[in-house]
């Protein structure tokens, strides 16, 4: 499971942004935490952290 903030929710729904970007979340699920992550998976840009134990977005664009 992956959860997803309204900035993230709006981002993938009116840029367009490919649902690749949940996918990306599940792989660097073991290597989140409380600290936001930055990090690129198939031409996206990700910010992504660990909240309460569930992978979180924060934001997405394309790079």
């Amino acid at each position: 499971m992956v959860a997803l903030t309204k900035h993230a929710a709006n981002r993938i729904l009116e840029r367009n942004i490919p649902f690749d970007a949940v996918e990306a979340c599940r792989i660097a699920a073991p290597i989140l935490n409380e600290n936001p992550l930055r990090f690129r998976y198939r031409g996206l840009v990700i910010v992504a952290r660990k909240a309460g134990g569930i992978p979180r977005i924060i934001s997405v664009w394309k790079a």
